[in-house]
Formats: structure tokens, sequence, C-alpha cells
């Protein structure tokens, strides 16, 4: 096997460094030639660290000023059914929401076999756009069945989450998703909300949400930025 060449294991090194808090998001990393004397390398090895670590969404650039701690990423596990709401919370960063659009509509096709019901079936179409420090980095839509949540309107989406009401108000517990992952690009209104150009890529995250008596209560599509989220297995 071969072994690990010197800027994988530098982009490692300052990797750990960022995630251990040495450089805080925004802050400048030292220039090449300090990193190159920092490791006591040349600077073509310094460069494709800082390539790597720019690839990998750690870091960015700005001309003639060096590079800079990106924004950190928010995780999200394939395997584990965790809110967006809830996986902030746990990293210490609270986001806001700003309400687009609830209405009580009736399944069209592509709903009803998503969620295997009859066309026309009553609906709740609850639509999000979340923002972390004033940002915005998601718009969520949601489809929840009207028939286990009557009255869901009366209720505040901008400072409680979707689940914490069900939970809260109907007893009901959102315990599993099926979850498809794509890249789309923004159409225009996307890339209004979201602040990127028209035709950026966006992580589209989409599909069913069971609760814990294995009934699915929800159809979900999420537009992300590239950006700001990360998944994993």
């Amino acid at each position: 096997m071969k072994g690990i060449t010197l800027d994988v294991l530098i982009a490692d090194e300052i990797r750990s460094q960022i995630e251990n808090g040495q450089y805080p998001e925004d802050s400048r990393l030292p220039s090449e030639r300090e990193l190159c004397d920092e490791f006591s390398v040349q600077r073509l090895t310094v460069r494709s660290s800082l390539q790597i670590l720019k690839y990998e969404g750690y870091i960015y650039s700005k001309n003639r000023s060096g590079y800079y701690v990106a924004k950190r990423r928010i995780t999200k596990n394939l395997k584990e059914f965790r809110s967006t709401t809830h996986i902030l919370e746990l990293m210490g960063k609270p986001s806001s929401i700003t309400l687009l659009q609830f209405d009580k509509i009736e399944a069209d096709k592509k709903l009803a076999a998503r969620l295997d019901i009859p066309i026309a079936t009553p609906l709740y179409k609850l639509s999000r756009l979340r923002k972390l420090e004033e940002e915005p980095i998601s718009i969520e839509i949601s489809y929840t069945f009207a028939e286990y949540v009557p009255g869901l309107e009366k209720f505040d989406f901008t400072s409680r989450s979707l689940y914490a009401i069900l939970e809260k108000e109907y007893h009901i517990v959102m315990d599993r998703a099926e979850q498809e992952i794509s890249v789309i690009h923004a159409n225009e209104m996307e890339s209004e909300l979201l602040k990127v150009d028209l035709g950026a890529s966006l992580i589209k995250e989409h599909g069913i949400v069971y609760d814990t008596q294995n009934r699915k209560l929800e159809y979900s599509e999420n537009m992300m930025l590239m950006n700001r989220f990360v998944f994993i297995k």
C-alpha cells in the first residue's frame, strides 16, 4: 500500500486545527510562506494541501488576500433521523424561519403516488425559508396529512418546528425517513430566496417520513446550499 503523501498529511493537520477552533469561521489562514515554514515543505506541497481543503469545503480563497476558513457545514447522517432544527441546536447554532406558504391543498398525481393515497386527499403544505446567522441556507417544503393534524394552521411555524408541534400537540412522533439526495439547478424562485445565481447547483433532499406507528405522515422536499450541507452514511 502506498504511503500517505505530504500534502494529505498537512491538509489533515490544518483540518484538525479548523475543527478544534484554532482557526474560527471566516478567519484568515497563515500565508503560504508561513505554512511552508511551519511544516518545512515547499510551496507546491502547501498549495496542494490548500486545494484539498478548498475542495472539501473547509476553506475558501480571496484574490490577493489568501485563504479563509469557511462556515462550518451542517452534517446530515442518512442513517439517522434528525430534523435540521435539532442538528443545528446540537451544533449550538439556532436558526430562524421565514414562513413562505401555508395552505390546505389536495394531493395531485405526484403527491398521491409518493404518499400512496388517492388523488385529492387533503394535505397541509408548509413552505419555509431557513436562515443561519441571517444567511439563507435552505428552502423546506412539507406535505402533511390533514386528517391526522386538524387545526394545524393555528400554530406559529416561525418559532416552533413542525415536528415539535406534531409531538406536543398531536402526540405524533416522527421516527424514520426514506430520503433521496440529488443535485438540482436553482430556478428563479430558489435563486432569489437563497441568494444564488440562477442555475446554481443545490442539494435536493426529498422523501417520506414515518411516525412511530409506521404511518406515512409527511412528504418533504428540501433545497439546500451546496456549501452549507454535507451528507454522510
